[in-house]
């Protein structure tokens, strides 16, 4: 809707512009990396539930660890009592547990992950859930961490094979300052790194807050209060 002034300035249409954003902050979901940088990065050359993960073989690696620590000191026992002759089972016994606990960090799943050629290993997770000590934060549990470590490196998959997409919102006026002068824009400044399946509140809300930053610098251009609100009666949202 166009509103003018007596001396020719007027509004002449008021849009909410959503574009792509091209560069967006990713890293409060994690970063790929082509290195671990923490216990809970996630290895992409296997499958989630491969036991050659930490966080798959851990607690079976600890048990056999605990009951080789145990075959060891009745080693070390037997070895200093010279009638003792359960030395050599106790070696054995030792071997295997050697042993298992290799096997138990072995592939099993033939490095059927989600990494494909070129592309990097790892994902780290974020700064949300560890600090610079690898801890978890805000009395996460490590099974926590890892939980939702898990939920975003499935996030940032989702996004890169453009499942959703990173948009910004800002308003936009064109208005003359006469008749027959060129045609100007003014926009908001803009809010970039919006989720593109978001709650529609969400961007009806935001899309509120830029139409108030731009009725601001309407007004500060001498526009009257009256010639705002005529032309923000039909906001239309368009797309670039």
């Amino acid at each position: 809707m166009k509103t003018k002034t007596q001396t020719g300035k007027r509004i002449l249409e008021i849009k909410i512009i959503r574009a792509v954003d091209t560069d967006p902050d990713t890293s409060y979901l994690g970063e790929y990396s082509n290195s671990a940088d923490s216990a809970y990065s996630i290895d992409r050359a296997h499958s989630q539930d491969c036991q050659a993960l930490e966080a798959n073989h851990r607690q079976a690696l600890d048990q056999l660890e605990r009951i080789l620590g145990h075959v060891m000191q009745w080693r070390s026992e037997a070895a200093n009592d010279a009638a003792n002759t359960e030395w050599e089972a106790l070696d054995d016994a030792a071997d295997t547990l050697a042993q298992a606990q290799e096997d138990v960090q072995e592939c099993d799943c033939g490095e059927r992950g989600d990494m494909l050629r070129n592309e990097y290993r790892y994902f780290n997770p974020s700064s949300n859930y560890v600090d610079a000590k690898d801890q978890p934060r805000d009395g996460l549990t490590p099974d926590e961490v890892r939980k939702y470590t898990r939920q975003d490196y499935e996030r940032m998959e989702d996004y890169n094979a453009n499942g959703w997409c990173y948009v910004g919102l800002r308003a936009v006026a064109k208005y003359q300052t006469a008749f027959g002068s060129p045609i100007q824009t003014l926009s908001s400044g803009g809010l970039w790194g919006i989720e593109s399946d978001s709650d529609a509140s969400y961007f009806a809300e935001v899309a509120g807050e830029e139409l108030a930053q731009l009725r601001t610098e309407l007004k500060a251009l001498g526009f009257s209060a009256r010639a705002i609100a005529t032309a923000f009666k039909n906001v239309e949202e368009v797309e670039s």
